[in-house]
């Protein structure tokens, strides 16, 4: 098979370099390996505490730390398994995959259902039984609901229904949703950073300093070569930005928490910028734990929670082709083909019914925090994600590593993740630049996609009884559905975008990135073809079919037996008929 070269690759290879210290394709030396893999681990790490404590309380183990323990070593590990399947034969974009938030809402509507209440449950089961654990019996509800709500999305990427919507998408859908979910993103930031301020901005300051400032300053390193001693200079500043601003700031809550500065009254503001606040997640985590299969009991599944879920679920599904492409320009890799898509989808809905069955009861998502550090470090290899995965196993299985990251200050955490979710929003920003921003349809599609994305949203969340057609069913549904900024924001530009009239070139749909192969094409050096079978899958035309092969929707020519494709035989057979 010809390989696809365009022109000027050498000068795109170049660009790519510059603006990359670490492409896709390669790999930083094994301490910066290791340092970086873990600021992207701390993405999920920082996320997975709070759902654990959350999902906790919902369901009446508040008290129960070891159910929080058990919660939190599910998420880290459901999500470093979750991460590498699809760094490696999912979308095989360099992403990180943690808990979805969005999932809570299917939650709390099953753990609302009144015949999931205590009393209810003991008089059902056994006549007012006394041992009877409720907060079990409400986890295989969820457990069931969600395993059942990720196989429906499982088949959903195996059918390549999203993948053929792609062509729908442009960047009038993506970019608003992207800087909206930024935006949205850093409003999360702000309670955990008025917690102590002047910590929030300290390790906002450093963060900034760090990837701006101190981003050409290369520190000398004593290295040993075959036993001579050399001197070389690393970017450590740049590659390192958030791990150290993390650590400084940490460092310093430390000192403040050793000399009693921070108050030691929970009351008081300040308090939780200590480092002893949650000294007993620490303790109390156990040194290892190895998740089994349905640790609660059999899965149950009613309607009401299986609704709720299917419709939280389609809600990140539709969003997924948003945060691939923002994915995709950020690391410099070709424009997303569908079968990626479809491969993710297929990934995302397996990892939520693995998860489900480990009693994680926390489908993952595709982190598009973690686009932030790549913005701030310019580290994009694949083989830091697969570091970060690994951490999260480790972190899983053996209890006490999760748990010393959960006693980082709430101050620290908001303050770094604050400088990682702003460039999330100005990476939405960035992808209109193929966009025609003089046009008054566009930027009327714009303004409005992303002004009712934030608006509509919050305004739901303080008027989430104001939907009452008579079906409670249809009304939670539109109430979740319009609650999620990212749902309101893609869809109304996508809506808007193909019903209005405008050009190709006028919506930007004629750009495409040439950061890479051409994506007409399979060849060997396609980022997104299967390791190791995709070679195997080119001879065989049936392949082009189906919509997770490398090959979908291709016409390609078998190089060793000059064979065509099954689809390209037909076609050549119906225009002889015509």
């Amino acid at each position: 098979m010809e390989e696809c070269t365009h022109p000027q690759e050498e000068d795109v290879e170049a660009r790519v370099d510059r603006q990359l210290l670490y492409p896709v394709d390669t790999s930083p030396p094994l301490p910066s390996l290791l340092i970086n893999g873990l600021q992207q681990a701390f993405q999920v790490i920082t996320g997975s505490l709070p759902a654990a404590v959350l999902i906790a309380s919902l369901i009446g183990a508040g008290e129960e730390y070891g159910v929080r323990a058990e919660l939190l070593s599910v998420c880290l590990f459901t999500s470093g398994v979750a991460t590498f399947l699809q760094i490696s034969v999912g979308c095989r974009l360099p992403v990180i995959e943690g808990p979805s938030g969005t999932l809570l809402v299917g939650i709390v509507a099953i753990v609302s259902d009144p015949k999931l209440s205590d009393a209810a449950l003991r008089e059902g089961r056994a006549g007012n039984d006394t041992t009877i654990v409720p907060w079990k019996i409400r986890m295989t509800e969820i457990q069931g609901n969600v395993m059942l709500a990720s196989g429906v999305e499982f088949l959903l990427g195996m059918s390549g229904m999203l993948g053929f919507l792609l062509r729908f998408i442009g960047p009038l859908t993506v970019a608003p949703c992207v800087t909206v979910l930024g935006v949205t993103l850093c409003q999360y930031m702000i309670p955990l950073c008025e917690q102590h301020w002047g910590i929030a901005s300290l390790t906002t300051l450093l963060a900034i300093l760090f990837a701006l400032f101190l981003v050409n300053v290369k520190t000398p390193f004593l290295t040993i070569n075959h036993g001579k001693c050399s001197v070389s200079r690393h970017p450590l500043f740049q590659l390192n930005a958030i791990i150290l601003a993390v650590a400084v700031s940490w460092i310093t809550c430390h000192v403040l928490t050793v000399t009693n500065t921070l108050p030691s009254n929970s009351t008081i503001y300040g308090h939780m910028a200590r480092t002893d606040v949650r000294l007993g997640v620490l303790y109390d985590a156990p040194w290892f734990f190895l998740p089994s299969p349905f640790p609660y009991g059999l899965p149950t599944i009613s309607s009401t929670g299986l609704t709720a879920m299917i419709t939280v679920i389609l809600v990140s599904i539709i969003t997924m082709p948003g945060n691939y492409s923002a994915v995709s320009r950020v690391v410099q890799m070709p424009h997303l083909p569908a079968h990626a898509i479809n491969r993710g989808i297929a990934v995302q809905g397996f990892n939520g019914v693995v998860s489900g069955m480990l009693g994680g009861v926390m489908s993952n998502m595709t982190y598009v925090q973690s686009l932030g550090v790549i913005a701030v470090t310019k580290v994009a290899s694949l083989r830091v994600f697969v570091t970060a995965a690994l951490i999260l196993v480790v972190g899983g299985v053996v209890g006490k590593v999760g748990a010393v990251f959960t006693i980082i200050p709430d101050p620290v955490v908001g303050g770094v993740n604050l400088v990682a979710m702003s460039t999330v929003t100005a990476v939405g920003v960035s992808m209109l630049k193929s966009v025609d921003l003089s046009s008054s349809r566009n930027l009327l599609i714009l303004g409005m996609s992303i002004s009712l994305g934030l608006l509509l949203p919050e305004w739901m969340a303080s008027n989430k009884d104001f939907i009452n057609t008579g079906s409670q069913g249809f009304d939670q549904v539109m109430t979740v559905l319009l609650s999620n900024p990212m749902f309101v924001s893609s869809v109304l530009g996508c809506v808007l975008d193909n019903l209005a009239a405008g050009t190709l070139e006028e919506r930007g749909m004629t750009h495409r990135d040439d950061t890479g192969p051409c994506d007409s094409h399979v060849t060997k050096h396609d980022p997104y073809g299967l390791p190791y079978v995709t070679s195997f899958i080119e001879r065989l035309g049936c392949c082009s079919f189906f919509p997770l092969s490398p090959t979908y929707d291709k016409e390609i020519t078998c190089t060793r037996c000059d064979r065509r494709t099954l689809k390209t035989i037909l076609v050549e057979r119906i225009k002889s008929h015509e």
